[in-house]
């Protein structure tokens, strides 16, 4: 393993410490007024900012991972098997926020538990992004939790998993859920347009120029949520709640007959139609069911990849639909574990959105240098420009 997993090892804190949050009443994915009240009133960013060296990117989920994170804040049953799978299938370590000694099945020696205080159970928001660079090392982007004011401990995660692992941190002054950010190995990112709403204070301008400077994006391509431009009906308006790169050519996408969810996706789905991919082969898109009952939007995209597995949530009420997304999914040459997801999703989530991913840098790089002269050959400015993709993707 990498040497900065083995950094600082001694200072770690394995003892089983017990934070505010009700493991037996786990908050949602959004706020709970009568249970949260606000902590601060008002952002707090260094002043003296660095920008990440030219070298680094974002990995697809799809590259090779060391590390899975968790948030040990409630669906405990859930959760363990998301570990037990990542540590026993797909060969990763398991770092837990703020978790228990060992967690059942999980091998001993792929298990760290942090003694880092959260609020809550959604990683992926909150959690850090891991990049690659050429020296070997990996780095966290600190973008702000959307409900920074009200959950203090879990917008200090990246931080302080930071100063754990000896990690360098880049704060970048934007605010940015981690569920609505999916990039492929080419440095293309898709995401919605709730970026832009969440940081209504800059211009779109701004907030491309942030993520292209931090995050090293070529291209962004931008979308609806289902009820765009108002309150999302998913409860997020998350990307990963209808989208999922399965490879750089290859794209799940949901699919209703319900409205607002329908015509989103849909013009989702024709977007990626007849496009030519940054590898050079046409897009395959994979349409999978999507159920909106009871208020709860019932999605098989919001799963996760970890070295060639895909955790997939699975549902109670739909068995044959369960099994349906898992041919999808292995048609595109994944193996699949299913993870039953009935008591996270009415809360606005699902496996992808309670894990954060650490890229395997060694694995990457070395896998980059065998494909050095193929990447060569395609133009990342090939691509639409980001100018045309944020009128494009919004009117088909």
């Amino acid at each position: 393993m990498m040497k900065v997993f083995n950094l600082m090892v001694s200072l770690f804190l394995f003892n089983t410490v017990v934070f505010s949050a009700d493991l037996s009443n786990p908050l949602p994915n959004w706020l709970d007024p009568a249970r949260e009240k606000k902590q601060v009133e008002k952002i707090n960013i260094p002043e003296s900012r660095a920008v990440p060296p030219a070298d680094f990117r974002i990995p697809a989920e799809y590259e090779p991972a060391s590390a899975v994170l968790i948030s040990y804040a409630g669906y405990s049953s859930m959760l363990t098997g998301i570990a037990q799978a990542v540590s026993n299938k797909a060969n990763a370590m398991i770092w837990v926020m703020s978790g228990p000694e060992s967690m059942s099945g999980v091998p001993k020696e792929k298990y760290m538990n942090f003694s880092i205080p959260v609020d809550t159970v959604w990683m992926r928001d909150y959690g850090p992004f891991g990049l690659s660079k050429k020296q070997s090392k990996v780095a966290i982007i600190d973008t702000i939790y959307r409900h920074y004011e009200y959950r203090t401990d879990d917008d200090a995660v990246p931080q302080n998993v930071g100063k754990a692992q000896g990690i360098d941190v880049y704060p970048a002054g934007l605010i940015l859920d981690g569920g609505n950010f999916m990039v492929d190995s080419y440095g293309n990112l898709f995401m919605t347009e709730r970026t832009y709403i969440w940081n209504s204070n800059k211009s779109k301008d701004e907030v491309n120029s942030i993520l292209k400077n931090y995050f090293k994006i070529k291209n962004i391509y931008t979308f609806e949520y289902a009820g765009y431009p108002d309150e999302p009906a998913d409860g997020t308006g998350h990307i990963d709640m209808f989208m999922k790169l399965l490879n750089d050519h290859t794209v799940l996408i949901a699919k209703t007959d319900t409205e607002p969810f329908k015509t989103t996706m849909d013009k989702a789905a024709k977007f990626f139609e007849n496009r030519t991919a940054p590898d050079g082969n046409k897009y395959t898109v994979l349409r999978v069911a999507g159920y909106y009952k009871n208020h709860t939007w019932y999605t098989y995209t919001n799963s996760l990849i970890v070295n060639g597995y895909v955790l997939m949530p699975s549902y109670s009420s739909y068995s044959s639909s369960n099994s349906d997304a898992q041919k999808l999914y292995e048609s595109a040459g994944l193996k699949v574990v299913q993870i039953n997801s009935d008591s996270s999703i009415t809360s606005g989530g699902s496996i992808h959105c309670v894990t954060q991913i650490i890229p395997d840098v060694g694995k990457i790089l070395k896998e980059s240098d065998s494909q050095k002269e193929i990447n060569k050959s395609v133009d990342y400015m090939e691509l639409e420009p980001v100018e045309t993709l944020l009128k494009s993707a919004t009117n088909f």
